[in-house]
């Protein structure tokens, strides 16, 4: 198994320049499991669910909670969006120890270069430097296909083979002014796709609170990937903690805000 990268002060800097808010998967690993096991859950009584994106890279946030709690239960898809739905949650609120907890984590992901570029990354023994995520940018290039006027008329609605991609590209399409008016299409994207998610999840969340046991941390925020070189990062946009009857009874995302002192 690789060694971890080291930390590097300078593509920190970078990083959280880019993405204010922004943390090290290091530094989120040990604050979310700190501010969880106040609240009583541990390794023993809590299932990990998440649901990111299918490329690799993704795997690299779950392998760090997954030291910790275990393996996870998946309901992602790609560009992270919870293409398992309601009969997954479902399945996966069945597989939490009794009286114990889940500890759900979501979100889409966007590449940094080690020289600044966002939506590219570098891998490991690929030369070339990369889109990431490539679903996420092949929906956006539609989008702004139709946006711009350039989009061809097609007779295929949507085919098995690739329907995934094809309900991104339909749950993208209410951003597509806001894409376009972004100073930063790629830096824009993962936060517009997040906003989707976000409503998607908590609804898949509410229709399922039923099988919600002692409780459920909802961690949700993006993915930032780079290079084999240098530390992942993810940017937390909620923290949530429901009660054992569904109820959002705490927001613990001040816990994971960036010190400026």
């Amino acid at each position: 198994m690789a060694s971890k990268p080291e930390e590097n002060a300078d593509f920190d800097k970078m990083v959280k320049a880019n993405f204010p808010g922004a943390i090290s998967n290091k530094e989120l690993e040990t604050k979310v499991a700190n501010i969880l096991s106040d609240k009583g859950l541990n390794p023993a009584n809590t299932l990990l669910c998440t649901s990111l994106c299918c490329d690799e890279l993704a795997r690299t946030l779950e392998d760090d909670l997954n030291k910790v709690y275990g393996h996870n239960f998946n309901l992602g898809g790609l560009s992270g969006f919870p293409f398992a739905g309601n009969t997954g949650f479902g399945a996966m609120s069945a597989h939490v120890p009794d009286d114990g907890y889940c500890l759900l984590v979501h979100g889409p992901h966007v590449g940094i270069t080690q020289d600044g570029v966002i939506g590219k990354v570098e891998r490991s023994g690929i030369a070339l430097v990369d889109n990431c995520c490539g679903s996420a940018i092949a929906a956006s290039n539609y989008l702004k296909g139709i946006t711009d006027g350039g989009a061809k008329i097609t007779t295929k609605l949507q085919q098995f083979s690739d329907f995934q991609q094809g309900a991104v590209q339909e749950l993208i399409l209410p951003f597509g002014k806001r894409l376009n008016d972004a100073d930063n299409r790629m830096k824009e994207l993962p936060y517009a796709l997040y906003d989707s998610q976000d409503i998607l999840v908590r609804d898949i969340v509410s229709g399922g609170a039923g099988g919600i046991k002692q409780g459920l941390a909802l961690l949700s925020g993006i993915q930032i990937n780079t290079s084999p070189d240098t530390l992942d990062y993810f940017h937390p946009l909620r923290f949530d903690y429901y009660n054992g009857d569904g109820e959002v009874v705490e927001d613990l995302l001040p816990g994971l805000k960036v010190s400026t002192l």
